[in-house]
């Protein structure tokens, strides 16, 4: 606003050297627009370095164990300083980029007042304008030139910002894995039934596939998945909890496609404990009490002494209030487990997923929670994924899985009986 009202007001004092006056800004306006783009891709590669440095950093440092036993510090070290260097090139860029866009606008605009003092001069000297008009032309041009010059900075911090934005849209353009229905359908308490009718899924990276996939999961009925890596024991588990949807089939909770119910609805009825327990950096009771943010103290003991983990937590300094330190650190593989287990075991689902929820228990320790298990699990359906078979050989039923197909199931002897695969693994493993 100020730019236009000046302009008009120097327009009626003199027209010509107006025109003269104004040359500057449109030079302005290519240099500004030239440096914002510069920038805008000199800020863009500094922030996807940034990113990479920031990767770089959390991987070392969460394989930190790894990176010491084989002593890599020095490698891991130099890795850093490299892409350090890549960041030093650029900030340089950037800085040397801005100072010089700031500073050849700044010229340009010194560029009118000297022409226009020199023309004004010479009409002064041919007696067509007035001393008094000239300075108070003179005086103008500093309301022309700052109005040019803040929109000229402003527009190169816009395109340097920009770049950073555009990183951020990046994520949030990026389309949702799976998909909420428009008016989803909501189950209060699932009764557990699972389905799976003419499921076909796949990953393309790996070349895994479902084909026609078919299998029903009965209410309260405790399923065992074998089979050996890659065979899909892992993917049903991604499939039931729509981590993914199947590119064709359907797969049903009660009769309900799963596409159709509420995410939210769909994952209260269903826990999982991981092969891969994870615990946030804060107390042993929070970990637990994330499934069931509301649960009392009371509440979260019980869980954990069903866990078979109470008797441990209690010996801590500060029992339930102790800190586990980043990803549970300061913890062990078996008791990790056991807390990711109480925490689902609070959550009460209709539905109990474990994927290998016992592998870094010790045999004490996974019979007393598989004692626990029976007690807990007698009214919910159960997904038990594991290798160990004598974790899985008193399940009501064992699907053994080879490539993505069933290739049978039943009872744990009805197995070593008719199924050659499981008789192998169970000749492995049990001696048998």
């Amino acid at each position: 606003f100020m730019l236009i009202a000046v302009v008009i007001y120097l327009v009626s004092i003199n027209w010509l050297l107006t025109v003269i006056a104004v040359i500057p800004v449109p030079l302005t306006i290519v240099l500004t627009n030239r440096f914002g783009k510069k920038l805008h891709g000199i800020t863009g590669s500094f922030q996807e370095t940034i990113a990479a440095f920031s990767a770089r950093l959390q991987e070392t440092f969460l394989s930190i164990r790894t990176v010491k036993a084989f002593g890599q510090e020095t490698s891991e070290k130099e890795k850093a300083d490299r892409i350090l260097s890549r960041l030093t090139g650029l900030y340089i860029k950037n800085s040397v980029t801005t100072s010089l866009s700031v500073n050849l606008v700044n010229f340009v605009s010194m560029i009118g007042p000297v022409v226009v003092l020199s023309w004004g001069t010479y009409l002064i000297a041919g007696g067509s304008m007035k001393l008094g008009a000239l300075i108070a032309f003179y005086m103008l041009l500093t309301y022309l030139y700052s109005p040019v010059q803040t929109l000229a900075s402003a527009h190169v911090e816009v395109q340097a910002a920009m770049a950073s934005v555009d990183r951020i849209f990046e994520y949030l353009d990026l389309p949702a894995a799976v998909q909420e229905a428009t008016q989803p359908v909501a189950l209060s308490r699932a009764h557990g039934e699972i389905a799976f009718i003419k499921v076909s899924f796949g990953y393309p990276e790996s070349g895994f596939r479902l084909d026609d996939f078919n299998v029903t999961l009965r209410r309260r009925e405790k399923v065992a998945l074998v089979g050996p890596s890659g065979a899909g024991k892992t993917t049903l588990v991604n499939l039931i909890l729509r981590f993914y949807d199947p590119e064709s089939g359907v797969i049903t909770l009660d009769g309900v496609d799963l596409r159709r119910l509420s995410l939210r609805s769909l994952r209260d009825n269903l826990a999982l404990v991981d092969q891969d327990p994870l615990l946030f950096k804060t107390t042993i009771f929070n970990n637990i009490a994330y499934a069931r943010p509301d649960a009392s103290l009371d509440e979260v003991k019980r869980a954990a002494q069903i866990a078979n983990i109470h008797d441990f937590i209690t010996g801590l300094p500060h029992t339930y209030f102790t800190e586990v330190g980043e990803r549970g650190v300061t913890l062990s593989g078996g008791e990790k487990q056991r807390i990711c287990l109480a925490r689902a075991i609070l959550k009460d689902p209709a539905v109990l997923i474990l994927d290998e929820a016992t592998s870094a228990l010790d045999s004490t320790s996974e019979r007393l929670i598989q004692q626990s298990l029976k007690r807990i699990l007698a009214d919910k359906t159960a997904i038990i994924i594991a290798h160990r078979l004598s974790t899985v050989q008193h399940a009501d039923r064992i699907i053994v899985l080879d490539k993505g197909r069933i290739v049978d199931q039943g009872t744990h002897q009805q197995l070593l009986e008719t199924a050659p695969l499981y008789r192998e693994l169970a000749a492995r493993q049990l001696r048998v």
